[in-house]
């Protein structure tokens, strides 16, 4: 067996580039200038998977990946669209014409935005008759890593579909003050613009999805997760002060795109959806008290209550179905996941929303829920893989507090809750061997406390290997952390939706002490010498790899 390791390096981008890169790629794909450049971010759900169309409660945060749209203004009820993922497959469509089922491939999520917001949107998001638009592409979202690319592309299309209609609505003005109202505070209109993505991706795309991905991309802000009560679509930010804990998030893409319109996560749904049918209940969710915090219980305490009231709750659903429509003809563990997550978001939520007054051993007790929460959709859901099970086995092996898929599994991602004093030892050890799947272990590096540009896994070719596991593996390491550093709103010119602040912006912060988070010397945070060396480890680690599975 001959072994080829790899590193492949990502950059974060940086906002101000992006919004010119697409500017310039609209004047060379249409020869003329965009009216104004919008976006919106993937999305990390840090916790509550299969949940969300059952009327749970979920943990997103948004990510400073983001999908750039250039677009300009037409008047003969035409949609034309291109993007820098597909060269050369421009789409045109006149938007009266578009139905559900007659659309295919990347170009269903900008026009069933379109459609949904002349069916479902309200008279003042309906676009206009005589409306058409000019768009360019650019996302900078993983695709099919489990970080929402598809809702990124939905949300930034309707930001720039609405307020390139505005010229075309009676009374609407013209002035900065365009519709979306780029501030992020404006979550009244968003809650509708995410509702209207929801039925883009459920009725255009063919994904039943419950809606997660879009209000984390159009309501979250830099700096929280929101917990997102899915009876009411109600939210409620979690301040994550990571850096206080010497912690951070690590996102690994084990390069294993998944796509759920095309799996199982269909019959998951149905599956639970049939037991609250069954149940005589709207929301699955209410089938178990309001109140999952166990704020009064210590870590074992809380989990002897939550698995015990799982177990019975699984029963008394399927007693109920088998009543109403006979045996169940799926497994148990399907159902059993969808209450186990539920439980698992109410002491989460719990203990990161008071990690101030009960200390680093929230985050401790927190890093173990999120592995028991990969374990449920591992066993339970049975919606893993080998190479998501080798990178989160690999976390954990070195220090990570815990470890889950992200999304909606079969493939994606894998998110990791760290220790900043691991990651530097991570950078100093050699990969290990993976006994069971011959698959090494992740190289962490690059260590830097904000959202890293970069971190890195490693690439292998092999002439042999495990059936069902593709020969890319563990291909980018993403780390969050302090994102509020990164995550400033800046004002933006008109047309361009709110984001994030540049590198350059952030450090001149630091300078000004404007409320940007110092390190404790109250240096700037960013050190390109300790980045250079950081990268010569890497190399040296991949050599190892080279070394060690190449022989």
């Amino acid at each position: 067996m001959t072994t080829t390791a790899i590193p492949q390096w990502a950059s974060l981008p940086e906002h101000q580039d992006e919004i010119q890169r697409v500017r310039q790629a609209f004047r060379q794909t249409y020869g003329k200038e965009p009216d104004g450049v919008w976006s919106a971010p993937g999305r990390l759900n840090l916790l509550g998977e299969y949940i969300d169309f059952l009327g749970g409660s979920c943990m997103p945060m948004p990510l400073p990946y983001r999908t750039y749209i250039a677009g300009s203004l037409r008047r003969d009820g035409v949609l034309r669209a291109s993007s820098l993922q597909m060269p050369g497959d421009e789409r045109t469509i006149v938007i009266r014409d578009i139905q559900p089922g007659h659309i295919k491939g990347w170009f269903t999520y900008v026009a069933g935005v379109a459609w949904a917001m002349n069916h479902e949107g309200g008279r003042d998001i309906m676009l206009p008759g005589q409306f058409g638009a000019d768009l360019l592409i650019n996302s900078r979202v993983p695709v099919g890593g489990g970080l929402s690319s598809s809702a990124a592309l939905e949300c930034s299309t309707a930001l720039a579909l609405l307020d390139l209609s505005c010229p075309l609505r009676p009374g609407c003005p013209d002035t900065d003050a365009v519709p979306s109202d780029r501030s992020p505070d404006n979550d009244a209109l968003r809650a509708r613009l995410a509702q209207v993505c929801i039925t883009a991706e459920n009725k255009v795309a063919g994904a039943h999805t419950g809606g997660l991905d879009q209000t984390a991309s159009l309501r979250s802000k830099p700096g929280q997760a929101l917990v997102v009560d899915f009876r009411d679509f109600s939210i409620d930010p979690i301040h994550l002060n990571l850096q206080k804990h010497g912690l951070s998030f690590l996102v690994v893409d084990t390069n294993t795109p998944h796509a759920l319109a095309h799996n199982g996560f269909a019959d998951r749904r149905a599956a639970s959806e049939s037991c609250a049918k069954a149940l005589g209940l709207t929301f699955l969710r209410d089938a178990l008290p309001e109140d999952l915090s166990c704020a009064h219980h210590d870590e074992r305490e809380a989990k002897e209550w939550r698995l015990e009231l799982v177990d019975s709750s699984v029963n008394r659903s399927l007693t109920a179905l088998e009543e109403r429509e006979g045996p169940a003809t799926f497994p148990r563990g399907w159902v059993r996941h969808a209450f186990h997550d539920m439980t698992l978001v109410g002491r989460a939520s719990y203990l990161l929303k008071h990690a101030d007054e009960l200390g680093y051993r929230a985050f401790e007790e927190a890093g173990r829920i999120f592995t028991e929460s990969f374990i449920s959709m591992r066993d339970e859901l049975r919606v893993s893989r080998p190479e998501i099970d080798v990178a989160v086995e690999a976390c954990l092996a070195h220090g990570a507090l815990g470890a889950r898929i992200v999304g909606g599994g079969f493939g994606g991602a894998v998110m990791a809750l760290v220790k900043h004093p691991d990651l530097r030892k991570q950078l100093r050890r050699s990969p290990k061997h993976t006994p069971n799947t011959g698959t090494p272990s992740l190289v962490f590096c690059r260590w830097l406390p904000v959202f890293l540009r970069i971190v890195i896994g490693s690439r292998r070719t092999l002439d042999k290997f495990h059936p069902n596991s593709c020969h890319d593996i563990l291909r980018v390491v993403y780390t969050l952390y302090n994102l509020y550093t990164v995550f400033q709103p800046v004002t933006q010119n008109k047309g361009e939706s709110y984001g994030f602040r540049s590198e350059e912006h952030r450090r001149a912060g630091h300078r000004q002490g404007k409320n940007l988070v110092n390190d404790k010397a109250g240096k700037d945070v960013v050190n390109d010498e300790h980045t250079s060396k950081a990268e010569e480890v890497v190399n040296e680690n991949v050599q190892k790899i080279t070394d060690k599975f190449g022989k």
